[in-house]
């Protein structure tokens, strides 16, 4: 009588699972540690600070609703963490998060990553999906718009894969590719971490040293990380020989859109991820596949989380297709990878042969004349809004004027009920020059228009004469609209002052 069985990955010797789980613990810790580090040096401490938050709100959560559960069930608390290592799941999908990112979104993700992706299937070793994918990706598509207030003015620029996304995913002119990969420090900045990104993602050589590491140690299967990092670099290859583009390319696919972090720290997830090398291969290779399909013909620039949550689900079956590692299937093994491998790079060539580069429609901002026999040019606008003087108070040689002007809000969809902004403009008659103008109410795009409402940008009109008819100011980038409403009401009291 023949007996087939197959031991899970996840019933090791408690020795082995806790030196497996402390190593990968200290080696997502220490990708995470770099990313602090970053935001404390470079953009300051408030935002170090709030990384370090984000981290301690995510393992909290983790640990105490596992506790929660563990209490639930009547079972030994300190037993249930050490067989269940909430910590690593906190760490992985933090890691997954931009630090723009208000608390209470890591917060109910973390909960979604404990709760829903592992404890409702039995808890550890039972889930089918990695339960830090799924918290990122229940945040992502609830709360992707979702940004913290107080670092909304550095960080809400779009990532490098949405940059590229824009443009078709595919660039041919050396100098637009110079230009491209210049706003975000180069290839280089892209794969030392020094730009703004999720916080465990973008350090992709740090991310890899640690990946070599725990690969010698054996904690995590090589020939994972190796196949899909392999597979994903001949996939851009592939686009970049077709479309005549350069080295750099594939390059790009690799240190971009957590392609390392997924390869090291999600995809070699021994629970959700098949147990047998040929199956591992097929499944590294899947998501692979998938990442760039996404990646150059979907609407989720990044694809790599969506590719192995795909893949989770699949896992039972390549399990069934490839039980074991018989020396005596070794050939139907590797006809059967082959075959899939082929049909793959064909599935590949032929996407990659509909994707076109797409020219960026780069409008230059404007420099907008206060003049005083007409108003300003006003561009991208349906209507020119007019500007109402509210009030006008004498004080000496001071003359105050309050207006209200209609901004970007009546010029889009985005309010159902639009409301004026209201300036207060100071000129002294005698002088003949402004003395200052502010906002007295903001009613206009938050984020957007409200850049207008700063010293860098007011500050310009004091001192300028009214009777100069040669005075500018320059709009601000993002909120030309905002700007030259501004300049309106601006115009307004200067027509009043000489009235």
């Amino acid at each position: 009588m023949k007996f087939n069985f197959r031991v899970s990955p996840n019933y090791r010797t408690p020795l082995s699972t806790q030196r497996i789980m402390t190593e990968l613990t200290v080696g997502i810790a220490l990708v995470l540690a770099y990313s602090v580090y970053f935001y404390f040096t470079k953009l300051g401490a408030d935002y170090g600070i709030h990384a370090l938050l984000m981290i301690l709100t995510a393992l909290g959560t983790s640990i105490v609703v596992e506790v929660l559960w563990a209490l639930f069930y009547k079972k030994n608390i300190w037993k249930h963490l050490n067989t269940s290592f909430p910590w690593v799941t906190a760490l992985l999908y933090v890691g997954m998060m931009g630090v723009n990112k208000p608390l209470y979104v890591i917060f109910i993700g973390s909960f979604i990553a404990i709760f829903i992706g592992k404890l409702v299937f039995g808890g550890f070793g039972h889930n089918i999906f990695n339960p830090a994918g799924v918290g990122r990706a229940v945040s992502v598509l609830s709360f992707g718009g979702f940004i913290t207030d107080k670092f909304a003015d550095v960080v809400t620029g779009a990532t490098p894969n949405q940059v590229m996304e824009t443009l078709g995913w595919v660039i041919k002119d050396p100098a637009v590719v110079t230009k491209y990969l210049d706003q975000f420090g180069g290839l280089w900045s892209l794969a030392t971490g020094g730009y703004v990104g999720g916080l465990g993602e973008t350090n992709t050589l740090l991310i890899l040293a640690v990946g070599i590491y725990l690969a010698v140690r054996k904690i995590i299967d090589w020939r994972v990380p190796v196949v899909f990092l392999g597979s994903l670099f001949a996939f851009a290859s592939i686009l970049a020989a077709m479309k005549g583009m350069g080295i750099w390319y594939p390059v790009f696919h690799m240190v971009t859109g957590g392609a390392m972090f997924g390869a090291i720290f999600m995809m070699t997830d021994p629970v959700t991820s098949p147990t047998s090398i040929p199956g591992r291969i097929l499944f590294a290779f899947g998501v692979a596949l998938l990442t760039f399909l996404i990646r150059i013909k979907g609407s989720l620039p990044e694809g790599v989380i969506r590719s192995i949550l795909f893949m989770n689900m699949m896992t039972p079956l390549i399990d069934r297709a490839f039980d074991g590692w018989a020396f005596e299937k070794v050939k139907k093994y590797a006809i059967s990878l082959t075959v899939i491998g082929a049909l793959g790079f064909l599935t590949v060539g032929v996407f990659a042969n509909q994707v076109d580069y797409i020219a960026p429609v780069v409008e230059e901002e404007p420099v907008v004349t206060i003049n005083l026999k007409g108003e300003p040019v006003v561009i991208s606008q349906q209507t020119s809004p007019t500007a109402v003087i509210v009030s006008e108070v004498a004080d000496g040689d001071v003359t105050t004027f309050v207006v209200n002007i209609n901004g970007y809000a009546f010029q889009s969809d985005h309010s159902d009920d639009p409301k004026p902004n209201t300036l207060e403009v100071k000129i002294n008659t005698a002088t003949q020059v402004i003395e200052s103008v502010a906002y007295v109410t903001f009613s206009d795009s938050k984020n957007i228009g409200d850049k207008t409402n700063s010293d860098v940008f007011l500050s310009q009109f004091v001192g300028v004469s009214i009777v100069d008819e040669t005075a500018s100011v320059d709009v601000v980038s993002g909120a030309t609209i905002t700007s030259q409403s501004v300049v309106k009401a601006v115009n307004a009291a200067i027509a009043a002052a000489l009235d």
